[in-house]
């Protein structure tokens, strides 16, 4: 996906959709800060004037003029009260600044994160559509630094204008002098700014890749593979090759650049020169007012000063206004459609008929022809070598994909026309790659079961007396209350951690999945890293509910208790029967299962 280079009319657009959004966030700050625009660019040449008059009249009171003498003071006192308005408005201003940024930042990142969440699922396996949303959330992360950039910038064009303009009254020749100088430095920070963004673009997949190497190395869950394998130091260095190839391409275009930097900023630097000796000639030859020179320093280093922030804000914010073409193709991405039927029961149902499927981009089929029917209260088990198509089944029933051909149906309800929230809510999910929310303790995270209802902590307990848990939980000094990440414990002891084993977490795991209660179960390999005898008592309990049970297991003690066995193989359902029909020689379910049997 090649970097959008904006057009002119497409950059003001940007410019205005930027303006706009944070305008609709934060109507009342905006408008304080466009008047903040006015006042910061008003205020500095006010002060430059009085202290010119006042210069002035330091030089009449000096010779003898009384009347220069009296005014000495009152231009003093104006100058006073300037300054002392100036600091208020700053305070005011900072407030204002620092408000918005919060207000803008946290709605932007909100409406982000609920998109994100609500695309279609097979959009998270699309390199192209995770390309856009990294380049989204790069805006959307500087998108109230943006709207302050644009604020700044305002107050620079004000700024520079304003002292432009008194230059121009006081001697247009100057003015229009200043002017085309400072023209240079504005187009070399574009083009600059305009490279850079190109080359981050360029460069995406290397810094995604230092990115989960720099997560990797420090995260202490994987500390002790990577030193028993010896490759950290080879990790530290690989991340350092890449981040250091990145940033050697982006001094090299900052270096290219530096040298005619240089010269548009000697070039205002002698414009500047020029200016003051030409007010010194005027001051000389003409008589005029000893404080001129006063204001013509102040106003020409002024419009100097306020051009090169404008050209460096303007090129701090071209790479983060081109970003907004993909910020913007981001959000237009369409969500998961509410606009369907509801559920209103449990379905007594659920039924395949003639699914097959394939991944987005690819051209062979994962799944083919599957069809097959689960009845409420039934306890299926799906089997099948690595591969066959097990855990893309589950995403097809559970509504994450949609069927390539074929269909779904809920009681003869086409899965593809039911809001997937209603299905989800009678599911309970646990699949190979389970959560753990790092971030909470025993209790939040089997909570997270079912935050829809009200906590019930005799639910939790039971919850994880059933995932065979309890033994783990009272030997914990703080028991649920305790966190499941040790660098979650302070140094007072009013929060405690553990480290868990990978079966414990996996324990969790589960009461979370019991806590939840619902009457459809799903299980993708639930206690792969459980011992056998608690497994034992976990399915044996689970078994005897009358809840609707699916799962996929390759122990045989789990699968031989299902009411039906549904064998997969290459994608396709090859056999299908109870234990006792399938466990015989010449079945491939027999095959499969031949040295546990």
């Amino acid at each position: 996906m090649a970097q959008h280079k904006l057009t002119t009319r497409e950059y003001i657009r940007a410019f205005i959709r930027v303006g706009y959004t944070s305008f609709s966030i934060a109507p009342a700050e905006a408008i304080i800060r466009l008047i903040d625009s006015v006042i910061q660019s008003v205020l500095p040449i006010a002060t430059a004037y009085f202290a010119a008059l006042t210069t002035t009249a330091l030089v009449g009171a000096y010779s003898g003029n009384e009347q220069s003498a009296q005014n000495v003071f009152m231009y003093l006192i104006i100058t006073v009260v300037l300054g002392l308005i100036s600091l208020t408005w700053n305070n005011i201003s900072n407030y204002v600044t620092t408000k918005t940024r919060y207000k803008i930042q946290a709605t932007i990142e909100d409406q982000m994160i609920l998109h994100f969440m609500a695309l279609p699922f097979w959009m998270y396996d699309d390199k192209e559509v995770i390309d856009l949303h990294d380049k989204a959330k790069r805006f959307s992360y500087f998108f109230s630094y943006i709207f302050n950039t644009i604020a700044s910038i305002a107050t620079s064009v004000f700024s520079a204008c304003a002292a432009i303009i008194a230059l121009i009254i006081l001697s247009p020749g100057v003015g229009f002098i200043v002017l085309l100088a400072v023209a240079p430095g504005i187009f070399i920070q574009l083009k600059l700014a305009r490279q850079q963004a190109q080359h981050w673009e360029g460069n995406i997949t290397n810094r995604r890749k230092q990115g989960n190497m720099s997560w990797m190395i420090q995260d202490s869950r994987y500390i002790a593979e990577m030193r028993i394998y010896g490759v950290a130091k080879h990790l530290v260095k690989l991340h350092a090759k890449l981040r250091d190839s990145d940033e050697k391409a982006r001094l090299e275009l900052e270096l290219k650049s530096s040298w005619k930097q240089l010269g548009a900023n000697i070039l205002q630097e002698l414009v500047e020169f020029g200016a003051l000796i030409w007010i010194a000639i005027e001051i000389i030859n003409r008589n005029q007012p000893v404080g001129q020179f006063v204001y013509v320093q102040q106003v020409v280093s002024r419009a100097v000063g306020q051009a090169t922030s404008l050209a460096t804000q303007l090129g701090r914010i071209d790479e983060d206004l081109a970003n907004i073409v993909d910020y913007q193709k981001f959000m237009e991405l369409k969500e998961v459609s509410d606009d369907k039927s509801g559920l209103l029961q449990v379905p007594k149902t659920i039924e395949l008929q003639n699914v097959s499927f394939r991944y987005p981009k690819t051209s062979s089929d994962v799944l083919k022809d599957i069809s097959l029917k689960i009845e409420a209260g039934k306890h299926i088990a799906i089997v099948g070598e690595n591969g066959a198509g097990k855990s893309t089944l589950i995403k097809l029933m559970v509504g994450l994909y949609g069927a390539t051909d074929g269909k779904i149906l809920l009681d003869d309800q086409d899965m593809q026309t039911i809001k997937v929230e209603d299905w989800h809510k009678q599911i309970a999910l646990l699949g190979q790659d389970f959560l753990n929310y790092y971030f909470a303790n025993i209790r939040e995270n089997i909570e997270m079961g079912d935050i829809s209802k009200p906590f019930k902590e005799q639910h939790m307990y039971d919850s994880i007396d059933f995932a065979e848990f309890t033994s783990v939980v009272k030997k914990l000094d703080k028991g649920a209350d305790t966190y499941i990440e040790r660098w979650m414990a302070d140094n007072n002891d009013e929060i405690t951690a553990t480290e868990l084993s990978g079966g414990q977490y996996q324990r969790l795991a589960l009461a979370r999945n019991f806590y939840r209660d619902s009457p459809i179960v799903i299980l993708d390999e639930p206690t792969s890293a459980i011992d056998a005898l608690a497994e034992e008592k976990i399915f044996k309990r689970l078994f005897a509910s009358k809840k609707t049970i699916i799962a996929i297991s390759h122990r045989l003690s789990t699968v031989k208790r299902a009411d039906s066995i549904y064998v997969l193989q290459n994608g396709k359902l090859v056999e299908h029967g109870t234990y006792a029909e399938l466990a015989k020689p010449g079945t491939e379910f027999y095959t499969m299962f031949k040295s546990q049997i």
